[in-house]
C-alpha cells in the first residue's frame, strides 16, 4: 500500500475483513458514496435497537408536527425545523468532498405546510401497522431522500456515534483516536440539542482533522428509500386493485379514469394520480402497507443492491488509488488546467489499457461501470492537487461531469461517456459546447469508455461522421479484458 489513503482501512491501516466482521461501510475519505439511509430497514428489523430507533424518527416527527400546527408561521423561523448534513459519514451525491446544504428554511416551510394541510392525519393511521416518515414525500416532490436520509441520520445520530466509537475502541490505535463533543442527544423537556462526549476516529494525518463517522452496512440504501414517490405513482393501480373493501377500490378506480383524457400521456396519468390520491388519501397507506407486507423481501433486494455497489466502487477506488499514487508525478504541477486533465486522462488511458486497470470495471466478466464509476475514478488523480476541481458543477446549463480550474481564466471542462450509449453522438456535438460558455470555461475534454472493439468501432465512425476524429481532447479508452501476457504468441 502506498501513502494513496482513500478507503477508511486504508488511512487506519487495518484489514478489511474487520470492516466486514463489524458490518461497517468502509467509506470514501476523499468523495460521498453515492448511499444513504433508509429508515424502512430500521422498521424492518429483528434488532430491537433498530426498532426504537425508527420510533424514535416517528415521535421526533410528532413534535414536530405538534409545533407546526401550534404556530405555523413562528416555526418557519425555529431551529427544531433546520438539520445539517452530517457530512462525517461520507454518503450522499458530492463526487467531491463532503460538503452538502442539510434541511433549512425552505425544508422547514414545507414541512409545516404539509403537517397543516393534507399530512395532517401523520401520526394517526390504522391501516399500516407503523406510522412511516416516508410518507411525507408520497405527494411532496420538495420532500425526497435528501431529506429522509438527513433527517434519519441527525435523529439517530448518538447511535451512529456510539457505534463508531465502539468500533474505534476495539480496532484503532490511540494515537487515530480523539475526544470530541457532538450535539447529538434530544432534551425533550427543553426541546434542544444537547452535547455528548465520544471517542472517535479522526483524520489523524492532517491538522485538525475532523471526525469520522461509520454507518451500518444493513440500513443502507443504493437509490430510493424502500417507500418512495416514483414507485408510488409507478404502481399506482396494481394498489388501487388491490384493496380489498370493494367500495373504496371502485370509487378510487372511477375518479381516476374520469380525471383522463380518451389518450391521456404519462403527464396526465401522473396529474390524475395526485389529485385521486389528495382525494382519497387511504391508497397511500395501503401502498405503505404493501411495503409492510413484502418487508423481507425489500430488505434482501436492498442488501444486494448494497453488495454490488461496495464491490464495484469501493475496490475499484482502492486498487486503482495504489496505481496511481506508484506510477503518476501527478503531485508536481504546472498551473495550465487543460494539459493538467489531458495528462491525467491519458494516465487513466494507460492504466486501464496497459496495467490491468481495465479489471476494476468487471465482476465475473460482466462489466459493471456506468459514466459514474469512471467520473469518480477520475477524480483519484487530482488527489492533493492544488486545482480547484469541482465535480457536477452545475453553471446554469445543467451539471458537466467536472470542471478543473485554476484561477478564474484557466479552466477545463472534462466530460465523461460510455461507448455504448445510444447519446455520444448528439452529446459530443453539443453538450460540452453548452457548459463552455455557461461556465466560461477555454477548453473542453471528452473521454470515451468503451468495453469492446465493435464499441471502438462505432465511437471512431461516430467522430468521423461529425469531423471530430483524432482530435486531442477526445480520448477513447478502451477497457475491454486484455489476455494474460503468458497465452499471446508472437
Amino acid at each position: 500500500m502506498a501513502n494513496f489513503k482513500l478507503l477508511f482501512s486504508d488511512y487506519f491501516d487495518i484489514d478489511k475483513s474487520k470492516m466486514n466482521e463489524y458490518g461497517a461501510l468502509n467509506i470514501c475519505l476523499s468523495a460521498d458514496m453515492p448511499l444513504f439511509i433508509d429508515p424502512f430497514l430500521l422498521f424492518a428489523s429483528d434488532d430491537d435497537n433498530y426498532k426504537q430507533l425508527h420510533q424514535n424518527l416517528i415521535d421526533h416527527l410528532l413534535i414536530l408536527k405538534e409545533i407546526a400546527i401550534e404556530d405555523k408561521d413562528a416555526g418557519v423561523e425555529n431551529s427544531l425545523f433546520r438539520f445539517p448534513e452530517i457530512k462525517q459519514n461520507w454518503l450522499g451525491v458530492s463526487k467531491f468532498g463532503n460538503e452538502g446544504h442539510g434541511l433549512g428554511k425552505d425544508f422547514a416551510k414545507k414541512i409545516i405546510k404539509s403537517f397543516n394541510g393534507f399530512y395532517n392525519s401523520f401520526g394517526d393511521e390504522d391501516i399500516t401497522s407503523e406510522t412511516h416518515i416516508e410518507k411525507l414525500t408520497i405527494l411532496n416532490p420538495g420532500i425526497g431522500r435528501d431529506f429522509i436520509s438527513d433527517f434519519t441520520t441527525n435523529l439517530i445520530y448518538d447511535y451512529l456515534l456510539t457505534y463508531t466509537e465502539n468500533f474505534a475502541l476495539k480496532y484503532l490505535s490511540q494515537n487515530q483516536i480523539q475526544e470530541f463533543s457532538v450535539n447529538s442527544i434530544f432534551d425533550k423537556r427543553f426541546k434542544r440539542w444537547m452535547p455528548k462526549k465520544y471517542q472517535l476516529p479522526y483524520l489523524y494525518l492532517e491538522e485538525r482533522g475532523d471526525f469520522i463517522l461509520l454507518t451500518p452496512l444493513d440500513i443502507l440504501t443504493k437509490d430510493e428509500s424502500a417507500i418512495n414517490n416514483s414507485e408510488f405513482y409507478s404502481n399506482f393501480l396494481s394498489v388501487a386493485n388491490s384493496i380489498k373493501n370493494t367500495d373504496l377500490r371502485n370509487s378510487i378506480n372511477e375518479y381516476f379514469r374520469s380525471l383522463l383524457p380518451k389518450k391521456p400521456t404519462q403527464k396526465d396519468r401522473t396529474y390524475a394520480i395526485s389529485k385521486t390520491a389528495s382525494r382519497f388519501p387511504d391508497i397511500i397507506d395501503y401502498y405503505i402497507k404493501s411495503k409492510e407486507d413484502n418487508k423481507d423481501t425489500v430488505t434482501k433486494l436492498t442488501k444486494d443492491r448494497i453488495k454490488k455497489l461496495t464491490s464495484e466502487l469501493t475496490e475499484a477506488l482502492s486498487s486503482l488509488g495504489d496505481i496511481l499514487f506508484e506510477n503518476s508525478d501527478f503531485y508536481k504541477v504546472l498551473p495550465n488546467s487543460y494539459d493538467e486533465a489531458l495528462k491525467r486522462v491519458h494516465f487513466l488511458k494507460d492504466v486501464i489499457e496497459n496495467n490491468d486497470g481495465y479489471r476494476v470495471f468487471y465482476s465475473d466478466g460482466i462489466p459493471i461501470a456506468k459514466e459514474d464509476t469512471i467520473q469518480r475514478i477520475f477524480k483519484l488523480t487530482w488527489f492533493a492537487t492544488p486545482f480547484d476541481v469541482n465535480a457536477e458543477v452545475n453553471n446554469g446549463r445543467g451539471p458537466a461531469d467536472y470542471k478543473v480550474s485554476y484561477g478564474a481564466n484557466n479552466s477545463t471542462i472534462v466530460e465523461f461517456k460510455l461507448g455504448k450509449s445510444s447519446s455520444l453522438s448528439r452529446n459530443l456535438l453539443n453538450q460540452t459546447d453548452i457548459y463552455k460558455k455557461a461556465s466560461k470555461s477555454a477548453n473542453d475534454i471528452k473521454v470515451i469508455l468503451c468495453y469492446t472493439e465493435g464499441e471502438i468501432k462505432t465511437v471512431e465512425r461516430t467522430l468521423t461522421k461529425l469531423e471530430l476524429i483524432n482530435q486531442e481532447n477526445i480520448v477513447i479508452i478502451n477497457a475491454s479484458p486484455k489476455k494474460s501476457a503468458s497465452t499471446v504468441k508472437n
